[in-house]
Order: C-alpha cells, then sequence, then structure tokens
C-alpha cells in the first residue's frame, strides 16, 4: 500500500516536467518522504525510503567553474549518491540549469550499477511546487495504508469491533481469497525497536519483493512480519521467503503460509493456521505451508491440552519406565517403525542399528505398552500418540 518512485513518477513527470536519466531497475523503490538537501553531511539522518531533491547549491559554493563533464562535479554526485544508496534512500532529483547543468556520464552509469533512480528537472519548476505534492500524496498514501492494516489487524485480532465495508475503498475490494503468511522476526537484530522494524520492512524489505505494490498488506504483531495475500499464494509466498533467505536481518528465519479462505470473517483462522504451521516445523529460508501438516491439522483443533496428554499418557506414557537415553532410542526405532510399515532392514540402516537390536526394541515396546504393532488400529494409535508429543513438544 506504499507509493513507489515508479507510481509517483507517472503522475507528476509531465507536470514538472521530469526526466528519468538512470535507475530504471529501481523504480519499485518506496517513497517514504520528500526529502531537500544540499549538504551530503546531513544525509545520514535520514531513515529510508526518501526521495531526495537537490540544486547544487554547495557545489556552486566549492566551485569557480560549475557543471558539465568535470570530474569535480561527479565527484560531489558520486558522495551524494553513495549516501543516499547506503542509507536505503528511493531517489534523487537534480534541479537543473543553475548550479548544475547536466549531470555527468560517469554519475549516469553508477545509477544504472545500483539501480538508484536519477532524475533531472528544468530551472524553471519550483521545488517547492513538487515538495508540496508529492509530501501531500504520500500523506493521504499512508493515511489509506494505516486503515488497510488496522482493518485487517482488526479482521485477524478483533472480529467483533470489524466494520466489513471499510474494505470497500481499498485495493483489495475485488479480492475473491485471502491468505496470511508469517515472517518470523529476529528482534534482537533490530535492537527490539519496534519503529525501526517498521520502517526497515517498508521501505527496505518489501520493495526488494518482486511482487505488485497492491497484492499484499502488512503489518508487525508479536515477533512477526503479517502479510495477507489476495492471490498467487505459493508463489507470493515463495518470493518472501527467498527475499528474506537473502537478507541481512531476515537470514535464517522461517516463513509459512495458510491456506485460502474467501471472506475476511475467516482471517483469524487463517493466522493461527499460519502460526502452526510456523511453529511446527524447523525449517528456514522455505515456506512451511499448513496445507502439508497432515495429521497436525487435526490436533491443533484441540483446544483442551488435557485431552491430548491424557491420550498420549494412555498410549505411550508406560515408556517412561526406561532410562531418558534409552528411552529417546526406543522412541527412535518406534517413528522408524511406524514410518517404513515395520521394514527392519530399513530401520536398521537409517538408524545406524543392528537388526537384531531393533527387533528387540520392538518386542520390548510391545511387551511394556501391551500392544501388539502388527495391529493396523493399533499402529494408528501409537502414530497419533507420537503425533501428540511433537505437538506438545513445539506448542507448550
Amino acid at each position: 500500500m506504499s507509493l513507489s518512485v515508479e507510481s509517483v513518477y507517472a503522475i507528476i513527470k509531465n507536470k514538472y516536467k521530469l526526466t528519468l536519466l538512470a535507475g530504471k531497475n529501481g523504480l519499485n523503490r518506496v517513497i517514504s518522504w520528500i526529502y531537500y538537501t544540499e549538504d551530503p553531511s546531513t544525509i545520514e539522518y535520514i531513515r529510508g525510503g526518501e526521495l531526495a531533491i537537490t540544486l547544487g547549491v554547495n557545489f556552486e559554493r566549492q566551485q569557480d567553474n560549475r557543471g558539465g563533464e568535470s570530474e569535480n562535479l561527479s565527484q560531489f554526485l558520486k558522495t551524494y549518491i553513495d549516501n543516499f544508496q547506503e542509507h536505503n534512500a528511493s531517489g534523487l532529483i537534480i534541479n537543473t540549469g543553475k548550479y548544475i547543468d547536466a549531470v555527468p556520464d560517469k554519475i549516469i552509469d553508477l545509477c544504472d550499477e545500483l539501480s538508484f533512480p536519477l532524475f533531472t528537472m528544468p530551472w524553471e519548476i519550483h521545488t517547492i511546487d513538487v515538495m508540496q505534492e508529492v509530501g501531500n500524496m504520500l500523506a493521504t498514501d499512508r493515511q489509506n495504508a494505516f486503515s488497510v492494516e488496522n482493518f485487517f489487524y482488526t479482521a485477524i485480532f478483533t472480529p467483533e469491533n470489524l466494520d466489513q465495508n471499510q474494505i470497500l475503498n481499498t485495493p483489495f475490494h475485488d479480492a475473491k481469497e485471502f491468505a496470511v503468511v508469517l515472517l518470523e522476526l529476529e528482534m534482537e537484530r533490530f535492537n527490539n525497536d519496534i519503529e525501526q522494524i517498521k520502517r526497515y520492512v517498508n521501505f527496505s524489505f518489501n520493495p526488494k519483493l518482486h511482487l505488485p505494490v497492491n497484492s499484499y498488506a502488512c503489518f508487525v504483531h508479536s515477533r512477526k512480519v503479517i502479510y495477507i495475500l489476495k492471490g498467487n499464494f505459493e508463489k507470493s509466498a515463495k518470493e518472501l521467503a527467498r527475499t528474506a533467505a537473502n537478507d541481512k536481518y531476515f537470514y535464517g528465519t522461517k516463513v509459512s503460509l495458510s491456506d485460502s479462505c474467501r471472506n475476511q470473517n475467516e482471517l483469524p483462522d487463517m493466522y493461527n493456521h499460519a502460526l502452526y504451521a510456523m511453529e511446527l516445523t524447523d525449517s528456514v529460508n522455505s515456506v512451511s505451508k499448513y496445507d502439508s501438516l497432515g495429521l497436525f491439522k487435526i490436533l491443533v483443533e484441540v483446544k483442551n491440552r488435557k485431552v491430548l496428554e491424557q491420550m498420549y499418557e494412555d498410549t505411550l506414557g508406560k515408556l517412561r519406565i526406561f532410562a531418558e537415553d534409552k528411552r529417546s532410542d526406543y522412541m527412535k526405532t518406534l517413528e522408524l517403525y511406524l514410518k517404513y510399515g515395520g521394514n527392519i532392514q530399513k530401520i536398521s540402516d537409517e538408524n545406524a542399528t543392528h537388526r537384531n537390536t531393533v527387533v528387540y526394541r520392538i518386542h520390548k515396546i510391545e511387551e511394556t505398552l501391551g500392544i501388539d504393532l502388527s495391529d493396523g488400529d493399533t499402529r494408528c494409535l501409537v502414530q497419533t500418540a507420537v503425533y501428540i508429543k511433537k505437538l506438545l513438544d513445539k506448542r507448550f
């Protein structure tokens, strides 16, 4: 829901005679604000996403000869560009004609290399007019984005307060289906600063996504970035995982995808489904899908923990008579027995255990529990208990 450089350029380019010189591949960068500067040393105070405007006043003050292809101008502008790139600015507009006549080819090449949008506009255009119009656009867009984020936050966490009509004036008004993607947050990487996280996600991380700006909404909640998608769910989730895996703040974190729903009233369930998918995986840098949870999809819906604990206790609780290290070996052998349908050789190979040891352990488990693992119903019950144990260990 944020304005990109491309969308702002499309709206104002004719009115203000803007020319795109370089950085076409960076036009998807999101704009946080419009920023006027004449001093490169102040760039360190920007927070990311700013679209900057300069006249080049400082270059005029530093030079006896100005403009053109001079090496001095190239170095002056390179300092700007490098600093803007380092601080995640979104682009630069140079008001040419008085202090800077033309942008050197070296700077155009640099901006193309960095995918950093660089524009010029003629001197007769007043920078204050551009700043006012873009500022008003950004303020309106920010309010709209807040409305969308607030709508989905309410839909998930306080649905009793949801105003169904609020979605009508948003890019989601025509959505036929919804899904939720969760991106795990390592708060310590952001010094536990929630505002820093929000700015980074909106103005640094999201612009890296190869997704249409209005195809998703996102907000931060409870150590997670929550994305609401309105289409191409699996493809979009994979793109989020790909981008996270290559990001300095999100690498090595979990990404999960819910199933889909046709009504925003079902979004609380979608959020929980994505949460279950995240909790029940150890995989990182890939998408964990609720639809792949199998039997867990049933078990997670059991809200009473005592029911699950009792079922596990009734089925496998007697294995506690074994010492902890031995119990772990027996459980591993039991899980492989269930996985391979009782194939002793496969169990032996995967567990690097002699066949006789496998047979002994299975016999000891049957004897201890008073069961016959050759019986299909018994195996089903034991398999369910194994899943319950994994679920309890993950969620509680």
